[in-house]
């Protein structure tokens, strides 16, 4: 199974072992309707408990945290799920299933997906040509016209004076 990272733990909160997550998700409260989550390598499991939100982040206690010592001992771990623990997506795929799809221009290979990025201004994809250079695109649908998942393939139209197909 494929794992898929849906928050990360950034601080503490209080003197009684509450953290402080960043949600990778649509409803950031749903943290805690996974079930047990697990660090990246699957050594350690999280039973997260929300609380409250304060921002764009979630407050949460994790079963057997007590004490804020311990929280901070967790700061910067990532939370993860199975990818088959995730509903079906209305619009046919999640971010995850993008990564290492083949990117076609013009029917021929221009890369792979390496990564999906938002630093707030929009998703960006993060695209690795055959010859190991990394560009990066506005996933939108004018860039991106055709994604299909099943054929883990994606059409893409390079903007106008953007210059990165076809290098010596």
């Amino acid at each position: 199974m494929s794992k898929v990272c849906i928050g990360q733990i950034v601080n503490v909160h209080g003197i009684k072992g509450m953290v402080k997550i960043r949600p990778f998700l649509t409803s950031p409260m749903d943290i805690g309707h996974f079930g047990p989550l697990s660090d990246r390598d699957g050594h350690q499991s999280f039973n997260v408990k929300p609380q409250s939100r304060k921002g764009d982040f979630v407050l949460a206690f994790i079963k057997g945290i007590t004490d804020r010592t311990t929280a901070e001992k967790l700061k910067g771990t990532y939370l993860y799920i199975e990818r088959n623990q995730l509903p079906e997506d209305n619009n046919g795929f999640y971010y995850c299933d993008l990564i290492g799809m083949t990117v076609l221009e013009n029917g021929q290979k221009f890369g792979v997906v390496e990564n999906v990025q938002n630093y707030g201004a929009g998703d960006i994809l993060e695209i690795k040509t055959e010859k190991g250079r990394t560009f990066s695109f506005d996933f939108s649908k004018a860039t991106f016209p055709r994604v299909d998942v099943s054929a883990r393939e994606m059409d893409i139209v390079v903007p106008k004076g953007m210059e990165v197909a076809h290098e010596d």
